[in-house]
């Protein structure tokens, strides 16, 4: 695999594997929505982040020349490039809102850097998908200033525990891009961690009432030194048992109503280790 490829993939992969994690946030919550237009949100949101993932994925499994629905039935929890704050359940509506805001917020700015890349198929599919995702992120803020006085107070409970995770997604500033250097990203992970705390900081501030300062301050960190930069996740955080059933199913019953498949989900695949 080209380097370049590779790179790709596991960028992509990032961005897939955490709207395949908020996606079934979303479907988890549908049910507790305040009113029949909030669940009829989330069902959309939830159906917007799944179809993104799997729209992902069959591009890399075209171009990798991989089994169809490998990426999403042939890999096991620990094998994810998910967000490592969504293997967290949410708390209470405040701690989701919060969370969920944010890591919207954060998709889009990395998916965006690949807007008028090189790559046309891959710039289209995030002009067309950053449609969509505006009006989950646009939902959310209208929730979010709806806030009680008491889910304000568990939204800023959720900004200092989740935020600088979140905003570490973005890792370091100073090493290589292969896909900046190729051309594939027409712009930098620098400038998509400005371009999120552009977006999440004004919102934050109306939300919860602290300061931009404040806002700024929680979301701001440095990566661990034990820092997967492959992953953009710290090692060993997995999506948990409880929420991996969820999106894989293992039931026999709920199996046998699955279309057959072209792969075992045995079979384990590991793309960031395997030969070249």
């Amino acid at each position: 695999m080209a380097a370049t490829d590779k790179a790709l993939m596991q960028e992509l992969l990032c961005i897939a594997d955490t709207d395949w994690v908020l996606g079934h946030w979303y479907i988890k919550v549908m049910l507790n929505g305040r009113s029949l237009p909030d669940c009829t949100a989330f069902a959309g949101m939830g159906q917007d982040s799944l179809g993104h993932t799997r729209a992902i994925f069959r591009l890399l499994e075209d171009r990798l020349d991989l089994p169809e629905h490998q990426l999403e039935f042939g890999r096991q929890p620990d094998a994810l490039h998910d967000l490592e704050a969504l293997s967290r359940p949410p708390q209470n509506w405040g701690d989701f809102l919060m969370t969920a805001f944010l890591t919207e917020c954060a998709v889009w700015r990395l998916f965006s850097t690949f807007l008028g890349g090189s790559d046309q198929a891959l710039s289209g599919m995030v002009k067309h998908f950053g449609k969509e995702l505006y009006f989950h992120r646009l939902g959310l803020e209208g929730w979010m200033l709806a806030a009680s006085d008491e889910e304000r107070a568990d939204m800023k409970a959720s900004l200092a525990e989740r935020g600088a995770e979140i905003a570490r997604w973005f890792g370091e500033d100073d090493g290589e891009d292969t896909l900046l250097a190729a051309g594939v990203r027409a712009s930098t992970v620098a400038d998509a961690r400005a371009g999120f705390l552009e977006d999440v900081v004004s919102v934050i501030t109306k939300a919860t009432d602290l300061s931009e300062a404040d806002v700024l301050d929680q979301l701001t960190v440095s990566v661990p030194e034990n820092w997967d930069a492959v992953k953009r996740k710290s090692p060993g955080a997995t999506v948990p048992a409880t929420l991996w059933e969820f999106m894989i199913p293992t039931d026999p019953d709920t199996v046998a109503l699955r279309r057959p498949l072209a792969v075992s989900v045995d079979d384990n695949l590991d793309l960031v280790d395997r030969a070249e």
